[in-house]
């Protein structure tokens, strides 16, 4: 059997959405693979872990395991206004994870809508990471608007070269067994304070760093996709009623939808929700969800959405 690791780094409030995530996994997982999650937080509480356990313990391919960490002087870590100091507690991957050869990395803000146990075996051809490109960053250098991120930050800060070398670092697998043989890991925290204010925050110090080290496997956006598209309840549903009938390809555009920016999917229900309910409403965290962003959806939507969330 094979075994893909995945790892989360979340603080006990975010918590809940890395849930959906994990529920997102188990609905389009292989039989043949065992899925290792694990959890970095500097704490997650046992109600939490409680309910996280519902949603695998019907899987007896899924794991999930929790590491404390404590993060000395957080001051250091630069943050923008929205985004917290979880962010880089990947940083800290490389030796709390070190039994493992290789390390799928996920952010919370995403839904897994196919199967993802490739990862497990996908060649990494000596690279230190595989990921998916940033259209956004690579637009901004292409097009050098009057922006902070400028083709003067990218390469005289980044000190990178080439564009089209930037990924999105909100799905990555990680090259465990390299980073720690060429000692790699200790340069993410080094460059920490070279580059002291990074305009997207760990992004950029894991884009420089990998860039710098032997560079990073870039795949088809289909792994992180960030554009934003359509998602109807009636597609949801001709989605699932295929799935029933055995078509596991639930839809052509996108194996891991990303929703990147400030406004999130259970903040605002928005034209791309209804598929983050779709598996939130697969766990025990849904009236948390709901009652905690004061979210507003109608009847008809919430029937439809445990109606098919059946499936």
């Amino acid at each position: 059997m094979k075994i893909l690791p995945i790892v989360f780094t979340c603080d006990d409030h975010y918590f809940k959405y890395a849930s959906v995530v994990i529920s997102s996994i188990i609905k389009n997982s292989n039989k043949n693979t065992k899925y290792e999650i694990n959890i970095l937080s500097e704490f997650i509480s046992e109600e939490n872990k409680i309910l996280a356990n519902k949603i695998i313990k019907a899987h007896s391919n899924f794991s999930i395991s929790y590491h404390i960490l404590k993060i000395e002087d957080p001051e250091k870590y630069h943050l923008n206004s929205y985004m917290s100091l979880s962010t880089y507690y990947r940083f800290f991957i490389f030796d709390l994870l070190k039994n493992y050869e290789r390390v799928l990395y996920l952010d919370s803000d995403l839904i897994v809508d196919n199967d993802i146990s490739f990862y497990a075996t996908l060649d990494f051809e000596n690279k230190l990471a595989i990921a998916s490109p940033s259209i956004y960053v690579q637009n901004l250098l292409t097009k050098d608007l009057e922006n902070a991120f400028n083709r003067d930050y990218f390469s005289n800060v980044l000190l990178m070269t080439d564009y089209s070398d930037y990924f999105n670092a909100g799905v990555i697998l990680f090259n465990i067994k390299l980073i720690r043989e060429q000692n790699i890991d200790q340069k993410f925290f080094e460059a920490i304070n070279t580059i002291k204010n990074p305009i997207f925050q760990d992004q950029d110090i894991l884009n420089s760093v990998i860039s710098n080290n032997g560079g990073v496997k870039l795949i088809s956006n289909e792994y992180n996709f960030t554009k934003g598209i359509k998602i109807t309840l009636m597609r949801l549903f001709y989605n699932a009623f295929l799935y029933k009938l055995g078509n596991k390809k639930r839809n052509k555009w996108f194996t891991i939808y990303h929703y990147v920016g400030k406004i999130k999917p259970w903040q605002h229900y928005d034209i791309d929700s209804s598929l983050f309910f779709y598996y939130a409403y697969k766990t025990p965290f849904t009236k948390h969800i709901l009652q905690s962003n004061n979210i507003h959806i109608n009847n008809f939507q919430k029937i439809m959405l445990w109606f098919i969330s059946k499936f």
